[in-house]
Order: structure tokens, then sequence, then C-alpha cells
């Protein structure tokens, strides 16, 4: 059923996985640069009045952040997808585990780009509120596969019954 205590977290973490495209995951701060990589696209900060600020294309590639961003929709249409799937427990569990999964490519993306950025700016990073997200959106994903199970055990037990 749609009104679910599961259906609330999948909400969360759909509401969780679109808000990391609003907030910077981490902040570089090189000897005159600030660079600050959101999910979408790594940006220069710098203001630039005489030419020779370094780009954010000259430090990474720019396809490396469109990736990340093509997973996160992913994510968000697979989390939404398991909220419309409220009929078919079993299903609804396996998507989860798949979000998970790729919950964790994704974190392990940004990871891996975030130390490729340090690398490349000989800088340490500041990881901002974007960071956090795919954490609240992996854990909202546990919560509601406990209750998803819970629900599953409580029909199948009233199937005992009959």
């Amino acid at each position: 059923m749609i009104q679910r205590i599961q259906t609330v977290f999948l909400f969360f973490a759909t509401v969780s996985g679109i808000l990391i495209f609003f907030f910077p995951i981490a902040n570089f701060y090189a000897d005159a640069d600030v660079f600050s990589f959101y999910l979408y696209s790594v940006n220069n900060l710098t203001p630039d009045p005489f030419g020779d600020v370094q780009t954010a294309e000259q430090i990474v590639n720019p396809l490396y952040p469109l990736i990340l961003s093509a997973l996160q929709f992913i994510i968000i249409a697979v989390t939404l997808t398991t909220i419309l799937k409220f009929k078919n427990r079993l299903l609804q569990i396996r998507l989860n585990y798949l979000n998970v999964f790729l919950n964790v490519l994704l974190i392990g993306g940004i990871f891996y780009l975030s130390s490729l950025m340090e690398q490349q700016l000989d800088t340490v990073a500041s990881y901002g509120l974007g960071g956090v997200f795919p954490l609240i959106t992996v854990t909202m994903l546990f919560l509601s596969n406990i209750f998803i199970r819970k629900d599953e055990r409580l029909v199948r037990s009233a199937d005992r019954l009959r």
C-alpha cells in the first residue's frame, strides 16, 4: 500500500537523491583557485580579471560528473519505481538492493573524482552537504527494506492462518 512507512522512507530517499544536485559535494581550495564540485559539474569560483585562472576542464574531464549525474538519475528512477511497485514486496526488496548497489557505485565515483581532483590541485577536499545525501539515501533504503520484510512476514503469517 502506498501509505505504508516504507513508502515514506523511499520518498525521503528520493528527496535526498534530488537534493544532491543543489548542494556542493566538495570544495577545493588551491593556491589561487577555488573549485566547487557538484554532481553535475566542477566550477571554478575564482574571479578571473586577467584570464590566467585554470578552468575546470583543465583539472578534470567534464564527462566524469555527467556520468555521476546519469547514475543519480537512474537511482532516482529506481527509487520511484520501487514506490510504485507496492503490491510486489519481493520485487521491492530486490529493487532496494539494486539501488543500494548503485548508491555504493555513486559514492565510490564521488570519492574517486574527489581524490583525482585532490591530486591535480595538490590540495585537500573540504566535503560539503552534498556528500552526505548518498549516505542518507542508503540509510533510508535499508530502513524501507526492514519494513517491507516486516510486511511480507505479516502477510505470510496471515496466509498461513487461512
